[in-house]
This record gives structure tokens, sequence and C-alpha cells, in this order.
């Protein structure tokens, strides 16, 4: 008989320690939205939400919009959000996203980091948030539809 089943209590304190690491727990956010609305991460709670960070300037950002509209499109359930890292006017930003016929609220970032969301490791970056709004993964670099729905599958 080895040492975990003769002393109980190291068994139940080593599932703990280990378990520890992964628990997680709601994260929350409030950002204005172009028209100068506040929006919060828990107004979705209840529903899978993919965040993801962009900038005008980031060409594989660029080049994700049109995966994150078409996601949006095809997964109502799901509930994408856009946060624009940059430092611009809503206005300017209007004017960059009307080209893509965006489909999901764009947010302003603050002057507060989002933690844990920040700081970011690169541009886009992209959070999964389940339904009970727990961060499950983040993604560094471009994503496609199609990796979207097999990282919440994943997660289901």
């Amino acid at each position: 008989m080895n040492t975990l089943h003769r002393h109980p209590f190291l068994a139940t304190l080593l599932i703990t320690v280990l378990c520890a690491g992964v628990r997680a727990e709601p994260v929350d956010f409030t950002l204005e939205d172009l028209d100068g609305k506040p929006v919060s991460l828990s107004d979705f709670r209840g529903r899978w939400v993919v965040v993801n960070f962009w900038a005008s300037w980031c060409s594989p950002c660029v080049r994700e919009l049109p995966e994150l509209v078409r996601y949006q499109q095809h997964n109502p359930d799901v509930q994408v959000l856009g946060i624009n890292f940059e430092e611009t006017s809503s206005a300017h930003s209007r004017e960059f996203l009307a080209p893509f016929g965006i489909n999901f609220p764009n947010l302003k970032i603050a002057e507060t980091p989002l933690v844990p969301f920040e700081p970011l490791e690169g541009l886009p970056t992209t959070a999964i948030i389940n339904p009970a709004g727990e961060m499950l993964e983040r993604h560094v670099g471009p994503v496609t539809a199609t990796h979207l729905q097999s990282i919440i599958d994943r997660h289901r």
C-alpha cells in the first residue's frame, strides 16, 4: 500500500494543490462601446463569449476580422466582443470597421489594464469565456471561425 492510501489527508492535500492552478473564477470588466455606453463582460453571463483584442495597424488583426464576423453570424448563441487596443476616436474606429460589416460590439480600451486579460503578449489576442464567466483559454495570433468553434467544443 502506498503512502497516499495510508494517509488520506496527504492525498486530499495533493489533489487540492494540483487543482488550485487550474481552478477558474469569473472575470469581468466594463468598457465603453463606440457610442460611449458601458458594456460589461458580466452582461453576457450564461453565454459563451469570444473577447478579441485588435488594432487597425495590426495586419493579422485585420485579416481575422472577416473570420470573427463569420463566426458571429453562424453562432448567435456565442457573443463576440471586439476590444480596440489603440487609443483612437470612436469615429475613427467606426470608419475603420465599416467595410468589414462588423456584427458584434466593439469596445474602447481603458487606461487601466484588464487583468487577467492583460498584459497582452501580442495582437491579436483572443480569450474564450465560458457561460459562468471563467476565462478558459487565451490565444495569441489570428483565429479562424473553425478554430474558435474547436476551442469552444473542446471546453463544452
